[in-house]
C-alpha cells in the first residue's frame, strides 16, 4: 500500500501509563507498545500524550512506554546513536516498522530527512541522514542531536528545517506527563481546539458524524481520550472531581455491541482512529 504523504489534521492521542498494568512481561509490553505506535502512524497522529490514570500507576511503565514509543519513531538508521543499549528496550526489535516517509530507505531520494549531528564548529555541522556518508550543513547546529533536513534541490546542499514545515506525516512525538487526565488536558489547552473522548456509554460514533466532521475540519487540533484497561475514562476524570462532559466536546463510542467483555487500549486506538479517518473521508 502506499504511505500518504500528506501531513492530515493535527490529532493527540492521551493514553493512560497503566495500559500496561495487566501485562507480566517485558516481551509483551513491548508488542503491545508497538501495536500503539503503528496505530498512531498509519492515521498520521501528530503528539502522543501519556497520563498517570491513578497514584498508584507504575513510574516505570512510564518510563518503558515513552522510551518504546520514542524508539519506533525513530529512523532505523539513528537508533543506535540516539538509544544506549538498556534492558528496556532488549526486544524493541519485535515492533513491526513503522515505514512512515521520514522512515526511507537509504537508497530513496526525498527532500527531506531526519539527522544526527555528529559534529559541529565555525564553518558548519556534519550530519548523519542515513546516506551513504554524511552531508554538511552551513548551519551550527548542537552536536549528538538529532534534526530535520532539508535538501536544496538547486544548489544540491542540505540544511535544518522545523518539523512542522515538513509538508508530509513526519512522526508523532511522545509526552510523559506526570499528570492526571483532567491535568494533562489543560496543560495542553492552548494548543488544542477539541477533545474526544472514548467511551462504552458514549454516542455511537456514526450516529454523531456530523459534529465529527466538524471538529476535524481543517486545521482544527483534535484530542483523543483513551482509557485504561480496568477504567473508562469517565472513571477516571471523576477522579479528578470533574464529569467527562465537563473536559470533552464529545464522548463516542466506537465499538458498538462488542463481542468481548473488554476493549484492550491498544485496539481501541487502532478502531477508533479508523472510525475517525473514515467519518472524516466520507464528508
Amino acid at each position: 500500500m502506499p504511505v500518504a504523504q500528506k501531513r492530515g489534521n493535527p490529532i493527540s492521542v492521551f493514553i493512560p501509563v497503566s495500559i500496561l498494568s495487566d501485562v507480566p512481561s517485558l516481551i509483551e509490553k513491548t508488542i503491545k507498545v508497538g501495536q500503539i505506535a503503528r496505530a498512531a502512524s498509519i492515521f498520521r497522529v501528530e503528539r502522543i500524550v501519556v497520563y498517570r490514570a491513578s497514584k498508584g500507576d507504575s513510574r516505570e511503565d512510564g518510563f518503558l512506554i515513552r522510551d518504546l514509543l520514542s524508539y519506533a519513531e525513530t529512523p532505523q538508521y539513528l537508533k543506535k546513536k540516539l538509544f544506549p543499549i538498556s534492558e528496556s528496550l532488549r526486544y524493541a526489535g519485535m515492533m513491526p516498522p513503522l515505514r512512515t516517509p521520514h522512515h526511507p530507505l537509504e537508497s530513496t531520494m526525498i527532500d527531506y530527512r531526519e539527522g544526527f549531528v555528529l559534529k559541529s564548529g565555525k564553518m558548519g555541522s556534519t550530519v548523519d541522514i542515513g546516506l551513504r556518508a554524511p552531508v554538511t550543513s552551513g548551519e551550527r547546529l548542537t552536536p549528538n542531536t538529532r534534526v530535520t533536513m532539508m535538501l536544496d534541490q538547486r544548489s544540491g546542499s542540505w540544511s535544518p528545517v522545523s518539523r512542522a514545515d515538513v509538508p508530509h506525516y513526519w512522526g508523532y512525538t511522545v509526552s510523559l506527563e506526570n499528570k492526571s487526565l483532567r491535568q494533562a488536558i489543560e496543560a495542553y489547552d492552548p494548543v488544542l481546539d477539541s477533545v474526544v473522548a472514548t467511551s462504552r456509554v458514549g454516542k455511537l460514533a456514526t450516529a454523531v458524524a456530523p459534529r465529527i466532521r466538524e471538529l476535524m475540519s481543517p486545521g482544527q487540533r483534535m484530542a483523543v481520550l483513551f482509557g485504561s484497561p480496568s477504567e473508562g475514562v469517565h472513571e477516571i476524570i471523576a477522579r479528578d472531581g470533574a464529569r467527562l462532559e465537563e473536559v470533552a466536546d464529545l464522548v463516542i463510542n466506537t465499538v458498538p455491541d462488542q463481542g468481548t467483555a473488554t476493549v484492550r487500549t491498544e485496539e481501541a486506538v487502532l478502531i477508533t482512529l479508523a472510525a475517525l479517518d473514515s467519518i472524516n473521508a466520507l464528508g
